[in-house]
């Protein structure tokens, strides 16, 4: 299940991303709160976030995306902590 939503989000990130790579769009921080609802949350609590930068020098036509931890649910309850790289 987390799998699942976790390629869906990955989907639509990707998406989201050709769609505006011509573009070099600016998006301040963004805060994600209707996620909190569905148990998205950051390790602290907080909503996850995400923001939008143009790329500069040899990245200009790059793409970085960092997950830094993702919680994985085992069983209904909040499991490890897994580092996806």
């Amino acid at each position: 299940m987390v799998d699942s939503r976790l390629g869906q989000w990955l989907k639509l990130l990707v998406s989201l991303l050709l769609l505006l790579r011509t573009q070099g769009l600016y998006v301040g921080i963004t805060y994600v709160k209707s996620a909190v609802a569905k148990g998205a949350v950051c390790l602290d609590g907080s909503p996850p976030a995400y923001h939008w930068d143009k790329g500069f020098g040899t990245g200009i036509n790059s793409w970085l995306i960092h997950f830094e931890d993702v919680l994985s649910e085992e069983g209904g309850t909040v499991g490890r902590i897994q580092k996806w790289w």
